[in-house]
């Protein structure tokens, strides 16, 4: 069956997901994430991809990417097909490693792009691993320091700096939402969907809606 066109950003920024097949983990050990890092880091030199932010989670990818030389499609292949060849060699997997085809989301403003680069970093939280600033598979310590392969000058000019990336990343709460009319929403777990409907709502308001008609309970939800 043939794939529906990629939506293409005027801006040539995207938020892109790559998720395991079938949801299944693609990460069994810190090795397994040392070598996506250093494949992403060669597919990001190779095609002249810019880098603005990653997230490595157990069984999916967040990456905020710059094509301006419309390269994320051979991007996306090389990143995938190299790191599954290793993940099959050591793991024994057969068959695909990611979902096809991966997930994106044009950027079309700065406002846009902080909360996607936030939204990126706070993954572990909802999750229950640790906070953003104490992950070491994201981003995150590079936007403080320095690196080698992701932009961190770009974000450091919206934002005014080392200290206001921090203030920033940490206005989001306990889990940074998508921005205003993302798509994103569909690719949430159910994890990530119940912390948002505690904090929006309030657990005894989550726990009554079980009791209420869809009629009623469908405007709620939404």
């Amino acid at each position: 069956m043939p794939h529906t066109q990629r939506k293409r950003g005027e801006s040539g920024f995207y938020h892109v997901v790559a998720k395991g097949d079938g949801a299944q983990i693609i990460f069994e050990s810190d090795k397994d994430r040392c070598v996506y890092v250093d494949i992403l880091a060669e597919a990001v030199k190779e095609h002249g991809v810019v880098l603005h932010a990653y997230c490595l989670m157990s069984n999916h990818v967040h990456l905020l990417v710059q094509d301006d030389k419309q390269a994320l499609s051979a991007f996306m292949k090389q990143l995938s097909e190299n790191y599954a060849r290793y993940f099959g060699k050591v793991t024994g997997r057969v068959g695909r490693v990611f979902q096809r085809p991966f997930w994106s989301e044009p950027i079309e403003t700065d406002a846009y792009f902080l909360c996607a680069l936030r939204y990126i970093h706070a993954n572990p939280e909802p999750a229950g691993i640790c906070s953003a600033r104490d992950y070491q598979w994201s981003s995150y310590q590079a936007h403080l320091s320095d690196s080698s392969f992701v932009e961190v000058g770009f974000t450091r000019e919206l934002l005014g700096g080392v200290r206001q990336f921090e203030a920033f990343s940490a206005s989001g709460g306990s889990y940074a939402r998508a921005f205003k009319g993302s798509k994103l929403a569909r690719h949430l777990s159910a994890d990530e969907l119940s912390s948002i409907a505690v904090e929006l709502l309030g657990r005894e308001v989550l726990n009554s809606l079980r009791t209420m008609t869809p009629e009623c309970r469908g405007p709620i939800i939404e």
